[in-house]
This record gives C-alpha cells, sequence and structure tokens, in this order.
C-alpha cells in the first residue's frame, strides 16, 4: 500500500492512501439554543400503546438480567478499606520519592499507569517528569530505555522530538540491524512508534523495524520465554497505547505479580484499588438497571436492543475513574436510549414517522409531540426528561447551563441518523466524504462526550473554570472517526444481512471498484493514520484536560469492543468475559 499523505489548511484535512482521501472541512461555529418550554419534565400514559409490525433484525437477548444485576456484592468498599487504600498510595509516594535511578523511575512510572493507580499520582508523576526525567539523557545507551523515556513523556503531553532515536540509525535513516534481535528494545520501540504525530517519519521507520523483527523472533521466543512471547504477540494484535485502560490494568496485574522484579506496594494497591473501583462500578450498575426498568423500554418498545451492560462498559472506557460517577451514569443513560432511537431510524421506523421524528427533535417541544406515533413519543419524552434532569442537576450543583449543549448533542445525533435512514431508504451509496460528514456524528461519540464532560465532578478542573461549548473540535471528530471506521469494519457483514447496507466498508468497494477483502485491510491502514491524526490535535488542543483524557480514551474502547467482531450489538464471548473480569470478578487478595 502507498504512504499515507496529509494536508492540512486552516478550513480542511485530507487524508490520503494510495489514491484515496478522506476529507475533514472546518466544523462550524457553536450555535447556542435555549429550550423554550417551561415545562422541566414530562410524563406519558402509555398503556394502550399500538406497535408497528415491521420486520427486524434478530438481536440476541441482554447478557445479563436485573435480577443478577441486581444481587451483585462486593465486600470491599472506601469506608471500609479507605485506610488500607491511603497507607498504601503514601508507601507509593515514597517509593518514587526515593528512587534516585531514573531508569527505575521510568519504570515504576509505567508500572503504575499499565497497573491502573496512576491516576492517584498524577502531581507526582507530572513533577518527576519535569524535574527528573529529561527529553534526552547522554545515559541512554539502550534502545528500551530510550523508547519507554520517549513514550511515557509523550503519553504525558511533555514535549519530546523522535529524533532521540537518531543514535540507533544509520546515515540513511535506517535502523541498526545490529538492533534486530533484542526484544526488549524492538517491543519498547514499537509501543513507542504508536505515538506518533503526522508526518513523524522516523516513527513510521519505528514501527516498521520493530515489528517486521518482532514477528521474525516470535518462533523462538514460544520455545524459550513465553511469557514475552505472549507480551509481543498480544503487542502486535493491539498496541498497548490502544488498549482500553482498565482493562490492560486488570490483564497487566496478572503479568506483574509473575515478573522477578517488581514492587510488592504497587501490585498490593494496584489489586486493591481494581476491587475498590469495581464497588463503585457495581452500585452504578444497579441504580443504571432500575432506570432502565423504569423507563420501559424493554415492554413497550420490546423490538429494540436491550444493551445495558455494554452501555455502561462504553462509558467506563470513556472515563473510568471512581470519581466521576455521574458522568457515567449520565452517558449511560444517552448511549442506552441513543440505541432505540437508531433501532427504529435502521429498522422499525417509516420514512413518513421519522420525517416526524426528526422535525419533533429540531422544534424541542412538548407540543412536537402530538403527531408523532406512539413508540416515537416514548422515546422522544425520555430523551426530553433525560436532557432537562441532567441540566437541571449541573445547574443546581455547578451553576452552569449545560442545556443548549445537551439539546444540540441530541439534535446533531437524530439528525445524522435521519440522514443514514434516507441512505438505506432510497438505496443510497454515498461518497466516502459524504458519508465521514454525516457518520462521525451518527457513530454517537459526540454526545456520549457531551453528557460526560457536563456531569464530571470532582476534578482539578470543574466545569464552571471553562467556558462550556457543544466541543466542536478537530480532536473531537477523529476520536469519533476511528470508532465509526472499527465499528463498521466489526458490524458490516451483519448489517449487510439485515438490510443496513449503508457502511463505510460498502462506500469503499463503490467508489474504489475495489474487493470487501481490499477496502477492509485499506480501512485499517487509515485508522492508523487516524490515530496520527488524533495524537497530532492533542498536542495543539485547547479543550480542557479531562475533555482531551476522553477523546482519547474513547477509540481505545472501539478497539476493546470490536477487535474481534461486534462485541456491542452481537456481545461474542470475547467482550462478555472483559466485560465480567472488570465488573463481576474481584481479585484475591
Amino acid at each position: 500500500m502507498a504512504p499515507m499523505v496529509v494536508s492540512l489548511t486552516i478550513s480542511h484535512f485530507v487524508i490520503q492512501t494510495g489514491s484515496t482521501a478522506l476529507h475533514y472541512s472546518a466544523l462550524p461555529e457553536t450555535r447556542t439554543k435555549h429550550c423554550h418550554s417551561s415545562r422541566p419534565f414530562a410524563s406519558i400514559n402509555s398503556n394502550s400503546l399500538q406497535m408497528n409490525q415491521r420486520p427486524l433484525t434478530d438481536y440476541r437477548p441482554a447478557i445479563w438480567n436485573p435480577e443478577l444485576i441486581d444481587s451483585l456484592n462486593t465486600p470491599y468498599s472506601y469506608q471500609s478499606h479507605g485506610t488500607q487504600l491511603d497507607k498504601l498510595r503514601q508507601d507509593a509516594k515514597r517509593l518514587l520519592a526515593s528512587t534516585s535511578d531514573p531508569c527505575l523511575l521510568l519504570n515504576h512510572v509505567e508500572s503504575m499507569q499499565r497497573l491502573g493507580i496512576a491516576y492517584h499520582f498524577q502531581e507526582e508523576i507530572d513533577y518527576l517528569l519535569n524535574t527528573r526525567i529529561q527529553p534526552y539523557s547522554p545515559d541512554d545507551h539502550d534502545l528500551h530505555t530510550t523508547a519507554l523515556r520517549f513514550r511515557i513523556l509523550r503519553d504525558n503531553n511533555f514535549p519530546i522530538s523522535s529524533d532521540v532515536f537518531g543514535k540507533f540509525m544509520s546515515r540513511e535513516g535506517k535502523f541498526l540491524d545490529s538492533l534486530s534481535r533484542d526484544v526488549k528494545g524492538l517491543l519498547s520501540l514499537y509501543e513507542a512508534s504508536f505515538l506518533g504525530v503526522d508526518g513523524e517519519v522516523i516513527l513510521d521507520e519505528a514501527k516498521e523495524f520493530s515489528s517486521k523483527n518482532l514477528r521474525a523472533l516470535l518462533g523462538r521466543l514460544e520455545s524459550t520465554s513465553i511469557d514475552v512471547a505472549e507480551q509481543v504477540k498480544q503487542s502486535l494484535q493491539i498496541p498497548l497505547f490502544w488498549r482500553m485502560p482498565r482493562v490492560e490494568a486488570r490483564n497487566f496485574i496478572d503479568f506483574y505479580q509473575k515478573k522477578d522484579v517488581k514492587s510488592s506496594t504497587l501490585l498490593e494497591l494496584a489489586k486493591l484499588d481494581f476491587n475498590l473501583v469495581q464497588s463503585t462500578y457495581q452500585q452504578e450498575l444497579k441504580e443504571l438497571s432500575k432506570w432502565w426498568e423504569n423507563l420501559g423500554f424493554k415492554q413497550k418498545l420490546s423490538f429494540t436492543r436491550d444493551r445495558l451492560m455494554q452501555s455502561y462498559f462504553s462509558t467506563t472506557g470513556i472515563t473510568f475513574k471512581p470519581q466521576f460517577s455521574k458522568a457515567r451514569i449520565a452517558a449511560t443513560k444517552f448511549i442506552n436510549i441513543v440505541n432505540t432511537i437508531d433501532d427504529i431510524h435502521d429498522y422499525y421506523g417509516s420514512q413518513d414517522d421519522l420525517k416526524l421524528f426528526d422535525s419533533a427533535v429540531k422544534r424541542w417541544d412538548l407540543a412536537a409531540m402530538e403527531e408523532l406515533p406512539d413508540y416515537m413519543k416514548i422515546c422522544y419524552f425520555a430523551m426530553y426528561n433525560l436532557v432537562n434532569e441532567l441540566a437541571y442537576d449541573v445547574l443546581i450543583n455547578q451553576g452552569i447551563d449545560v442545556l443548549p449543549c445537551l439539546r444540540e448533542a441530541w439534535t446533531k445525533f437524530c439528525g445524522a441518523a435521519f440522514v443514514e435512514s434516507q441512505w438505506c431508504y432510497t438505496g443510497y451509496t454515498p461518497s466516502m466524504d459524504d458519508y465521514l460528514k454525516n457518520c462521525w456524528i451518527s457513530i454517537g461519540v459526540h454526545g456520549s462526550l457531551n453528557f460526560a464532560r457536563a456531569h464530571q465532578q470532582g476534578s482539578r478542573s470543574p466545569i464552571a473554570n471553562t467556558p462550556l461549548h457543544c466541543l466542536e473540535d478537530p480532536l473531537l471528530y477523529w476520536s469519533s472517526v476511528i470508532c465509526r471506521l472499527n465499528n463498521d469494519l466489526a458490524t458490516f457483514q451483519h448489517e449487510s444481512k439485515t438490510g443496513e447496507v449503508v457502511s463505510f466498508v460498502k462506500c469503499y468497494m463503490v467508489e474504489k471498484g475495489v474487493s470487501q477483502e481490499q477496502a477492509c485491510d485499506e480501512i485499517r491502514e487509515l485508522i492508523k493514520h487516524a490515530w496520527k491524526m488524533l495524537n497530532t490535535e492533542r498536542r495543539r488542543s485547547d479543550l480542557p484536560p479531562l475533555m482531551v483524557e476522553m477523546c482519547m480514551d474513547t477509540p481505545k474502547l472501539s478497539q476493546c469492543l470490536y477487535q474481534h467482531g461486534d462485541g456491542f450489538g452481537v456481545a461474542i464471548d470475547l467482550t462478555k468475559d472483559v466485560m465480567s473480569s472488570l465488573i463481576f470478578r474481584q481479585i484475591p487478595i
């Protein structure tokens, strides 16, 4: 495949692979809209609903029933284990303070990040990276240390140039052949290469060199060092930088405790922290399960998906820290209602009904519901009530009016879903460019992150300290594009069979005249380049730090959900196991 070329102007991005170009037009200015209705909440008596009978897709049942969720129980809580947690945190701080060797310090920081406990020590880590871990060290003579230093500094948004790898390269710009059997160094170089930005040729060369040699060494590793071989295979399948943080923490705890050199303090803290965060997740899930049952969608809108667990799991990928309960709950409610509206647009609603619904959402008042069929009234009421309830909560607790932002999130999503339904109804296949202009919104990331951001509390940069807008930003765009392309690769086959034929895979096949296999291969290359653009925008974004973090973490969630198929809509066994390990199964201590 020809290398990708990207050109950037003030108003336009172009991603190009071979003869393929994807465009990102500058986003429009944010418009502030206000809800004119004086009624903050609404209710409906829907006992006599008549469902339209139309051909429906075959959805699998929910993964876990409400009774099982309600029975969740854990001996861990911040009340009973808070003292132990504080002691271990203090011990870990002393460990960092007492470490004088920069190489050892780098390894401690990496371990904290992969064990999922770095968020407890972000101020200490920032201080150490500012004062004791310099971007360049003349003492770094091995590839592993140089690559690890690069990855940690760049991952924490500290400026560091890829020129630090120059000493491992020939005059021709190629990595030295003498490095081709350095497994530890090659793996570190490979992981570092995924933090590359647009135009960083050295890291492109690093990725090609390290991946080629790691694959060549796998056979020998499998017979001499099984643990290292597994680590290499996992990284070649999905690099560390693309992994969902909380899932990586659960997996790395198992790996870390087998290591010859490890910190018992960090290991003990990681296990306790995982179980305590899990206890928070279980309480949130119980609350959401009751909300979902009371909403009545499962009984009144039985044609739609029941995907509460997948929706909630998704929010732990968007923002995993325990203090952000309200953000996860708000985003889960948004995603769950979005699923229903998505199903109505994809499979259930007639074009006449969908036009009425799109018009009602744009008007955003209760009178707009009068012409809707009963099943749509339920969705409209639920959406209307959710927005007002959550906006009221933020106004009372933070003094910020987020109603215009939340309304616009819904309006944008429903408008994009309506466009997709028209494409399907008419059998129209849009250009790749037109598809992405619409479908980066319809994937739901824009709305989910808006809802989560509006309800993030207990942070170092509270919402009140930054102007709230609807977050039309290139960082959010590229985050959404990665999620959209991952989703389309995983769901294309199934959705083609059920009649939902609009997908970037098909758009690519039609526009470029290539096979499905070739289209999928080239889309995977586009995903890699979209990650580069995401890294590029991260370095210059003026979004609040927490929003930047969510934009970076959300594509990692999509990699987890769609790596082996449709882990959201179909709930494959691998995804169910990941969800169970994160939310249900405690780590023995």
